[in-house]
């Protein structure tokens, strides 16, 4: 074989359904300390000033119920009757109601993230309860798991996890991960399109345990070809004027999103800055 144009991607290892790791401060997680302080900052500094604004006595007593109740999206009847209040509860309102966007936002994204709590390498895994499987290639079985290789985790790994019945088809090897029972090895960009009949929960869930990290390998052609030099002088031209990387960004398969995780990312003090100021 000659070797033309390194163009290809190329990246192997096991996929597996991950639990999702349970955390006792959840619910504190979507913000992070400083815009936690600031919110009780401004919590307490509208307080103050809707009790300062308030013209009479009921009003005054309830103003820091009216902004708790405010705050937690549920109903106040206590509204100043003065211009300067109600322009302080209106305040009020917008701001709990940015705020509640953006931690109800970031609280689902959370929560429906890709899973953790699963094995990260190879021992992990071999230690853990799914059972493995492959896609049967020559590629694989002649550098990985039919041979003794020295690498010590994927040694111990066949040890304690490999069967008889280890090479199974693709399609059948992602039903297999879809219960959540096994971690099937195969080509990453091979796996990708196989994985459209998962649920978008599952889909968040999916974990990876490389035996090959990404990367780009070469396209070969028949020794001494007629068309060798031509597709080398080609693939020297795109790699020369860079349309090399948009070539493989284009003809790399794309892992199925995890929507989810597209919601919000975790909140920062700085991300809540215009809202400080407009408050």
């Amino acid at each position: 074989l000659d070797y033309i144009l390194p163009i290809w991607l190329f990246s192997v290892g096991f996929t597996y359904l991950a639990e999702r790791e349970s955390s006792s401060n959840m619910y504190v997680e979507p913000f992070t300390a400083g815009v936690w302080w600031s919110c009780l900052g401004i919590l307490l500094v509208l307080a103050a000033a809707q009790r300062i604004t308030s013209r009479k006595a009921e009003e005054k007593e309830g103003a820091v119920l009216a902004v708790v109740a405010t705050w937690l999206q549920q109903d106040a009847s206590a509204v100043p009757e003065g211009l300067s209040g109600r322009w302080t509860f209106t305040t009020l309102s917008i701001y709990s109601m940015l705020v509640h966007a953006y931690y109800t936002s970031a609280i689902v994204s959370a929560l429906m993230s890709t899973g953790r709590g699963g094995p990260q390498n190879l021992r992990a895994l071999a230690d853990s309860r799914y059972a493995i499987a492959s896609e049967d290639h020559d590629f694989i079985r002649g550098s990985m798991f039919d041979v003794e290789t020295k690498w010590d985790d994927l040694e111990y790994l066949k040890r304690k996890k490999m069967t008889s019945k280890f090479y199974l088809d693709m399609r059948y090897g992602v039903q297999l991960v879809q219960q959540g029972t096994t971690a099937y090895h195969a080509e990453y960009h091979q796996l990708y399109s196989y994985l459209n009949t998962l649920t978008d929960d599952e889909v968040c869930k999916l974990q990876h345990v490389d035996t090959i990290p990404e990367i780009v390998t070469w396209i070969t052609a028949t020794r001494r070809g007629q068309w060798t030099n031509i597709l080398r002088a080609a693939g020297a031209w795109l790699h020369e004027t860079g349309l090399a990387k948009r070539l493989i960004k284009r003809m790399q398969d794309q892992p199925p999103p995890c929507r989810a995780a597209l919601l919000a990312e975790r909140v920062t003090f700085w991300d809540v800055v215009p809202l400080l100021g407009l408050t």
